[in-house]
């Protein structure tokens, strides 16, 4: 059943306890909980937030994000399953939930999940499409050596080699090429928003969706829009998530490599300005963009699974999608005990 607004303290509470969520842990946090689930959203009418019960008590819970999948003039619906959780005491209530989400939408998707999730979604039906790829720059590594919460005898030889991999300058921006910050998103964008893909299933963006995202209380995000000779070729997004900034979506309207790279090295340069940035991660399921942040200096810290119920195979022999950090709660879900990737 869908959630009311009212009991968003028992869904928090009910989470909390569930994942033995640290108390500083921004996800369930009641502005997030209220924002994630129960502010309107241009996408979906309604809350997002479902749960069964047992005798008056929550026994499972999920979470909609909702999506759309494009490629070559077709478009599915998806949910996004996050915060995905069942009682113990309750077998099969979190399965029963999941079926009926299924049912409102086309496709299932769930990113990464704890070690239990990830061996349970081949069981029941979901399959293994793609990863997120993440890279990281380091750029202040003293500052990160003195936010980090929790240190050990590691600590120091951290600090030793990310001051080596903080040592090489940022890229330069190649010339023509340069970045604004905007408030929010507006139509001048349509063209790269709808911009034409062939290649492979990709997550479609629009301008309320990208203001709504603008809105989330979890993070500080900021937009950006890329300029090539006075002309509108794409944008990205940052979040800033404690000391670590996070290129969370990306887009350039040119299949080019160079205007990627671009694309990229602006970003790149926008998060380094940011006076708290002592880290920046860039996560995509794509080749060529995580090809694109390695040339600009990025290093590959690991990888998440990328899964998918498909019960009609609407993506029929689709092996990847083309996702980024802003298709779910990466762009601001973290480890308070543990907040940098390198």
């Amino acid at each position: 059943m869908a959630s009311p607004p009212s009991e968003q303290p028992a869904i928090a509470e009910y989470l909390k306890e569930t994942f033995h969520a640290d108390p500083e842990l921004i996800s369930f946090r009641p502005d997030v909980i209220h924002w994630k689930y129960f502010s309107d959203h241009p996408d979906w009418h309604g809350t997002r937030s479902y749960v069964v019960k047992k005798n008056d008590r929550i026994v499972a819970h999920g979470g909609v994000w909702p999506l759309h999948f494009v490629k070559a003039g077709t478009e599915l619906n998806v949910i996004h399953l996050i915060d995905w959780a069942a009682s113990r005491s309750s077998a099969g209530a979190g399965i029963l939930l999941l079926r009926k989400l299924a049912g409102l939408t086309d496709v299932l998707l769930t990113i990464g999940g704890s070690p239990d999730t990830q061996a349970i979604l081949p069981k029941i039906g979901y399959r293994q499409v793609g990863e997120f790829k993440l890279h990281a720059r380091v750029v202040r590594p003293g500052l990160q050596f003195r936010s980090t919460p929790e240190k050990n005898w590691k600590a120091p030889l951290r600090l030793l080699r990310n001051t080596m991999w903080g040592i090489s300058s940022l890229p330069a921006i190649p010339n023509g090429w340069h970045a604004s910050r905007i408030p929010q998103f507006d139509s001048c964008l349509e063209s790269v928003l709808n911009r034409p893909v062939m290649e492979i299933f990709t997550s479609r963006r629009t301008t309320p969706e990208l203001n709504h995202l603008l809105n989330c209380p979890a993070a500080s995000f900021s937009a950006f829009v890329v300029h090539h000779v006075q002309r509108r070729r794409g944008y990205f997004l940052l979040s800033q998530v404690g000391k670590q900034t996070r290129i969370v979506d990306i887009a350039v309207e040119s299949s080019d490599p160079a205007a990627w790279r671009a694309a990229c090295v602006l970003a790149t340069r926008a998060a380094a300005e940011i006076p708290d940035t002592c880290e920046i991660v860039a996560g995509f399921s794509m080749d060529r963009v995580n090809e694109a942040f390695v040339k600009v200096g990025f290093r590959r810290r690991g990888s998440i699974p990328i899964f998918c119920y498909d019960p009609k195979k609407l993506l029929g022999a689709e092996s990847a999608l083309g996702l980024s950090m802003l298709d779910g709660d990466l762009c601001f879900i973290t480890n308070p005990r543990n907040p940098f990737l390198t």
